[in-house]
């Protein structure tokens, strides 16, 4: 018994020219389309954080780094602390990521290629490199732990261990100073618990500095070096719970006075690094000068190379930009969570995934006609919008599902490592059923995957055909292949809502949701009012478009599985 009458596959497909005709085809829209999300996401994440318009230094911050003998001895304190200003004078690339992450991987390996070139640099200032953890433990969810990293990154004999600095970030990880209050002569304040600088000056004078701890200090950093003495000014604290002081001087003009608070802040909040990776280079004044938001930019890494040496060699004060200033109001997170849905929705992990939807939507289409003909569709298919809006709601269910999985249940299961895995399998079964659509067999299909499309989704070949099932399956199966990069982004998201409370946390899972939503609803809309047109085109062509979806659809399992495996290779390229 051959394959066609065990498995109900056809090899003599391989024979005809209408199937090499539909991979000429695959090849060209799979690449366009891919380009094309590629694209989005880039031009989605150069601007997501990001202030051109005031120039400030990057936000001072002090990490706990796994401690190694050799890569981070001379560069962290006797208890293995990393303090960014103390590397002041130095070319600091700041490498945001996280272990359950494809994509920063990718970034990864590209450093790891450019690592010895850039030491040997003969510049006028060094270039270090740090990776920070960023899906840390929080109180909502358990993250990835120092020694998770050390054990992923640390060890010379693993396949991802980093020749530089490797650390974790945390939520008070950054050392912020704001102006509180301010005013001319004496003054008496009412202050809460913290640390606190007061700085004085006459006119145009240099400014006097005068710091003090009031209280409890835990959510405040250190204030002990950052006092100044300015001949002819004086600042006198007097002794109470909130702060009473008198200004002291023997100049002539009007006195004037700042109160700073010395407060702490979270890593990926200050550095608006919610949607990872994130590369970022601190010049040696202490200014971003250049960004990195993909192992996979489409323009190359050419731009972020040139950057890193022209701050080497001192060269790079035209580049300097700032980070956007933390905003916790309703509707500035609205906003966080629409662009962090189009970098979801885009993410290099999906570029694969999204070829393949048009194409099976396209080919939907095809078929209504013949399914209504055959009494296995007992209608004409709902609007587009309807069908991309259950598209979305399946990519939503899937995130919710995981959500669940990491907040309720994550003392029990651990997802680490996990994720990786779970789209590796995806990919995989992307291939086989993209197979088994162009060889015949979809009807045959073994095992559990006989069982997962007998159960829960329909082909033509079944007495009943349900498109509305199929795609909100679809849109399950959207966000479980590019979970290796989106979970990392999405879920620390939400843990962040979860923490600041009030108003913005619905507004901000409004605001994901509604983006990821409109997304798939606009391309699904998009694609079917074009589809008409394309099938016209192709209608001479007895199963073309149903081939050119089965070979889409193992282009997309074929490269999200290069994607997931190939890292090294893919960074060379680039």
């Amino acid at each position: 018994m051959g394959l066609k009458e065990r498995l109900g596959i056809d090899l003599g497909v391989f024979k005809e020219s209408t199937t090499w005709k539909a991979l000429g085809i695959g090849i060209v829209l799979f690449s366009i389309i891919g380009y094309a999300g590629l694209s989005m996401f880039d031009i989605a994440s150069s601007g997501y954080g990001v202030d051109r318009d005031e120039i400030r230094l990057a936000p001072d911050f002090e990490v706990e780094t796994v401690n190694r003998t050799v890569e981070e001895s001379e560069l962290v304190n006797e208890s293995g602390w990393f303090k960014l200003s103390d590397h002041r004078g130095k070319v600091v690339i700041i490498d945001f990521m996280a272990i359950d992450c494809a994509n920063c991987h990718l970034v990864q390996e590209h450093l790891e290629n450019e690592i010895e070139d850039w030491r040997d640099y003969d510049g006028e200032y060094e270039i270090v490199i740090i990776s920070v953890g960023s899906w840390y433990p929080s109180p909502v969810m358990e993250g990835e732990s120092l020694e998770m990293l050390n054990e992923t990154f640390g060890d010379t004999d693993s396949d991802s261990h980093m020749p530089w600095i490797v650390a974790t970030g945390d939520m008070d990880s950054v050392l912020k100073s704001e102006v509180i209050h301010s005013g001319m002569n004496n003054s008496s304040l009412s202050l809460d618990d913290g640390v606190y600088c007061l700085e004085a000056w006459v006119d145009d004078s240099e400014r006097e500095i005068s710091c003090i701890d009031i209280g409890v200090t835990d959510n405040s950093h250190d204030n002990d070096d950052l006092s100044n003495d300015v001949d002819g000014i004086e600042i006198i604290f007097e002794a109470n719970s909130s702060l009473n002081f008198t200004i002291d001087t023997s100049l002539e003009g009007n006195v004037s006075w700042e109160l700073i608070e010395m407060i702490r802040g979270d890593m990926v909040e200050e550095y608006q690094a919610q949607a990872i990776p994130v590369a970022l280079i601190i010049d040696h004044e202490g200014f971003i000068i250049a960004k990195a938001s993909s192992g996979t930019p489409t323009g190359g890494w050419g731009d972020f190379d040139s950057a890193v040496l022209a701050a080497a060699d001192g060269e790079a004060e035209d580049l300097r930009f700032s980070l956007a200033k933390v905003d916790r109001s309703a509707g500035a997170i609205f906003s966080m969570g629409l662009l962090l849905g189009v970098l979801v929705y885009f993410s290099p992990c999906a570029f694969p995934i999204l070829p393949g939807y048009i194409s099976y939507y396209i080919g939907l289409g095809q078929r209504e006609d013949e399914l209504i003909e055959a009494g296995k569709l007992e209608s004409k298919m709902p609007a587009h919008w309807i069908l991309g809006g259950l598209a979305a709601l399946g990519q939503l269910t899937f995130f919710a599902i995981i959500g669940i999985i990491v907040f309720g249940l994550g003392s029990v299961i651990n997802l680490s490592g996990v994720l990786h895995y779970f789209a590796l399998a995806v990919a995989i079964l992307l291939i086989v059923l993209g197979a088994f659509m162009l060889t015949g067999g979809t009807a045959h299909l073994l095992g559990f995957v006989q069982k997962l499309v007998d159960k829960y989704s329909t082909t033509e070949m079944d007495d009943r055909f349900t498109p509305k099932r199929n795609m909100y399956l679809w849109g399950i199966g959207y966000s479980a292949a590019s979970i290796d990069c989106t979970a990392a982004a999405v879920i620390p998201f939400i843990a962040y809502l979860a923490i600041i409370g009030g108003a913005a946390t619905w507004t901000g899972l409004g605001g994901l949701m509604l983006s990821v939503s409109l997304l798939m609803i606009t391309v699904t809309t998009v694609v079917g009012l074009g589809q008409q047109q394309f099938i016209t085109i192709l209608r001479r062509s007895t199963g073309l478009i149903k081939a050119i979806g089965a070979w889409m659809m193992m282009m997309a399992g074929i490269a999200l599985t290069f994607y997931l495996t190939q890292p090294e290779l893919i960074a060379s390229w680039l």
